[in-house]
């Protein structure tokens, strides 16, 4: 009784615009830096003074790892829904109803973190203001770009980026215009938390230099 009450609701909250400027983020497959990139885009739009949300929709688990790492092993991760690292505000395996308390709450950026569970969180990908997915272009695993492109075939809008980690310039323009798709490239960051010239430079052309 209670799924189908959320899921009318739910159905309800498409129709309606969401108050915040939302980002979803997801990957082609496992393990393409879905996390590491959301807290690097979290992170930049904290310093610009904007009061941001990251958000888990997924089941990995990682903000709750994240948390401990930050508050010390004896923190007890199971009491907290939330945590604040750096201005930005961690919701942990957030429901579709707390998502949608969010949709209509006072955040400027919400980043959803969806990782590879973009079979249950399609949805919220096609409806957000900037839609990206991440994945390697790697020759062994470009198979992943392409199976995925196949797959959720209704995500692929002109709104829609393609984030590459570990791409070189050549390689994306010329897997692009195979796929007739727009690449781009993730500077590489080993902390989410420093903020390099070029990171900054890159986050700009994403999300726009108005934030």
């Amino acid at each position: 009784m209670l799924k189908t009450i959320l899921d009318q609701k739910f159905k309800h909250l498409k129709t309606q615009k969401s108050k915040s400027n939302v980002i979803a983020v997801t990957g082609a497959a496992k393990g393409v830096g879905v996390t590491h990139f959301c807290i690097m885009i979290a992170y930049y739009l904290a310093k610009q003074r904007r009061k941001v949300a990251l958000v888990e929709l997924n089941s990995t688990g990682h903000f709750g790892r994240i948390e401990k790492a930050y508050e010390g092993l004896h923190h007890d991760v199971t009491s907290t829904e939330t945590f604040n690292i750096k201005g930005v505000t961690y919701y942990k395996a957030t429901s579709k109803e707390k998502l949608m308390d969010l949709y209509q709450g006072d955040y400027h950026y919400i980043v959803l973190d969806i990782g590879d569970g973009i079979k249950n969180h399609a949805e919220e990908h096609k409806r957000a203001d900037i839609p990206l997915v991440i994945g390697h272009v790697s020759d062994w695993k470009i198979h992943e770009v392409e199976d995925f492109r196949q797959r959720y075939s209704m995500l692929m809008t002109q709104r829609c980026k393609w984030l590459f980690p570990d791409g070189k310039k050549d390689e994306m323009k010329a897997l692009g215009r195979k796929m007739e798709m727009a690449f781009h490239r993730v500077p590489y960051c080993v902390d989410p938390f420093i903020r390099t010239k070029e990171a900054q430079e890159y986050m700009k052309k994403i999300i726009g230099s108005e934030v």
